[in-house]
């Protein structure tokens, strides 16, 4: 069985280069930690593995991820 991602480890990874990205993908952790499945934080996980330059493009609409369950954790983020 593996075990639930921490919070404090999954904050520390969403320190990026730039101030915007931190913004974002702290808001959504900590707005929804709780909430997602420990499928969905190992997604999340893997995202914060991606190049800022493409995480912003994709969180910002000008790019989509190629990954269905990439689109799906994106959309989350967005809202």
């Amino acid at each position: 069985m593996e075990q639930r991602l921490k919070k404090g480890y999954l904050q520390w990874r969403c320190r990026r280069g730039t101030k915007e990205l931190d913004v974002v993908l702290t808001h959504f952790l900590d707005s929804r930690y709780e909430d997602l499945s420990d499928f969905e934080l190992t997604e999340f996980n893997e995202l914060l593995d991606r190049q800022d330059t493409q995480l912003w493009y994709w969180l910002s609409g000008q790019k989509e991820p190629e990954e269905a369950s990439l689109q799906n954790l994106i959309k989350q983020i967005r809202k």
